[in-house]
């Protein structure tokens, strides 16, 4: 059967009646859910990627309050010509911020030409180690300084 312009339906080229066999432009049900799936994916490495540099940041925040803390207390100590032999406390204007002196001999290993290992105790020299206690679950900062023996208040 011809179409009156002469063509038949469904030719090629021919004119459709409306309603059939029409072709629409879209996406397949598989297209989309996989397009979803793609998406919730990058989403899910994007925001992974965020929190990491999130917590970063934060870890870096605490560190730089710890290292002007530690370096607070040296100067205040080196300002004195005494630092403790053993002391803990809070930081005054840290609020949840805590401090540990402890100062022992130090003790330190050399490797002589010969390839001998020899530990060196130095009489005059003392190790000093600072922890700096971060609020909360924040850490832990250690500052270990050799100063010498006659600075440490006995």
């Amino acid at each position: 059967m011809n179409h009156p312009a002469g063509k038949a339906f469904g030719a090629r080229g021919g004119i459709n009646p409306p309603g059939f066999l029409r072709v629409t432009a879209g996406f397949t049900l598989m297209e989309v859910l996989v397009a979803t799936a793609i998406t919730g994916i990058a989403l899910g490495v994007v925001m992974g990627l965020l929190a990491q540099g999130h917590r970063q940041a934060y870890r870096g925040d605490i560190s730089k309050t710890a290292a002007a803390i530690a370096t607070r207390l040296v100067t205040h100590w080196k300002s004195q010509d005494k630092f403790p032999a053993a002391e803990q406390d809070s930081v005054e204007g840290f609020d949840g911020w805590s401090y540990t002196v402890e100062s022992e001999p130090l003790s330190t290993r050399i490797t002589l030409p010969s390839g001998e290992t020899k530990e060196v105790e130095p009489e005059e020299l003392v190790a000093v180690n600072i922890v700096i206690n971060a609020p909360g679950n924040g850490g832990k900062f250690r500052l270990t300084t050799w100063i010498p023996a006659s600075q440490v208040q006995q």
